[in-house]
């Protein structure tokens, strides 16, 4: 018999806490055995340390009280939300506490005391939760202005979004005074809704502060042969000009880069201006990028002195 299983059943399946071992009747040294990993003070889990953010905070329930929840950028990767690197990358788990308690202090583990606006919760694969409003104003005070648009952005993103741009305003008004509010403030009031990733939240904002108009968010083009109306990411209805960003997957996957070049040559027939736009593009503040965007726009009559 392996030694994982000379445990009993209970304890095979997810983390748990060496008090419920004692109380299974484990002697104290099973619980020190090297073939247990020990992802957070107390806590014990057979076979190797839970890696993903995830599993962690379901390792870390084992000792979590009732009515503490898992916030900031913990809350925010459970939801999905687009995270700069450095962010995703740091292991350390956010957890709230209701006010009047002290918050938890423990190797891996950031603790928060619950504010007063702090009001939804939920629950998302069985882990409490930050609400994606609430988890959005928690970053406010640690992300640049670009990274907190992009999380607004996803979270009005989609045919039917869970929240509207004009929510996000409101929510960072009711505020006043938190640490971050006036870059919450900001990124609401440019947040759009319909954005389709970050890299196009990133596009918008640089041509917003090179001075350019604002495109169109997905603005759906009408009278293209193809079988459906496509809707492009930016756009300058009134000079049928457009930029299309294009990630990796436009040109790794086949049959997305045949259909791609389909669109664009059905976007040129009705006499649209297609700029495509790459990572590459957006490297070094954009400047070769608008000023293609520039001249496409003064060469369909846009006119920058008016």
């Amino acid at each position: 018999m392996s030694r994982s299983g000379e445990l009993p059943l209970e304890l095979t399946d997810g983390a748990f806490h060496v008090a419920e071992a004692r109380h299974l009747g484990l002697p104290p040294g099973r619980v020190r055995r090297g073939d247990l990993a020990r992802p957070f003070y107390g806590v014990r889990q057979a076979g190797s340390a839970p890696e993903s953010t995830r599993d962690r905070c379901h390792a870390y329930l084992a000792r979590m009280p009732n009515g503490r929840v898992f916030s900031h950028a913990t809350a925010a990767i459970l939801h999905g939300m687009p995270l700069p690197g450095w962010l995703e990358r740091d292991r350390r788990l956010h957890v709230t506490v209701p006010a009047g308690l002290r918050p938890p202090q423990c190797t891996g583990i950031v603790g928060h005391e619950l504010r007063r606006e702090l009001r939804d919760v939920e629950f998302t694969d069985l882990l409490p939760v930050t609400a994606p409003l609430q988890t959005w104003l928690d970053l406010g005070p640690v992300l640049k202005r670009n990274d907190l648009v992009a999380v607004a952005d996803f979270l009005c993103a989609g045919k039917h979004p869970r929240y509207q741009p004009s929510e996000l305003v409101a929510a960072a008004e009711r505020v006043p005074g938190r640490r971050g509010v006036r870059a919450l403030r900001e990124a609401a009031s440019l947040a759009r809704a319909r954005v389709d990733s970050p890299k196009e939240t990133e596009t918008r904002l640089l041509i917003l502060d090179a001075g350019l108009p604002e495109p169109v968010v997905g603005f759906e083009v009408l009278g293209v042969n193809l079988p459906f109306n496509p809707h492009v990411d930016l756009s300058w209805p009134a000079f049928k000009v457009c930029a299309e960003y294009e990630g990796e997957e436009h040109r790794t996957d086949r049959r997305r880069f045949r259909s791609d070049i389909t669109r664009r040559e059905r976007l040129e027939d009705v006499k649209w201006r297609v700029i495509r736009v790459t990572d590459d593009d957006l490297q070094n503040g954009g400047l070769e990028l608008i000023q293609r965007i520039h001249n496409a726009l003064v060469e369909r009559g846009w006119d920058p002195t008016s």
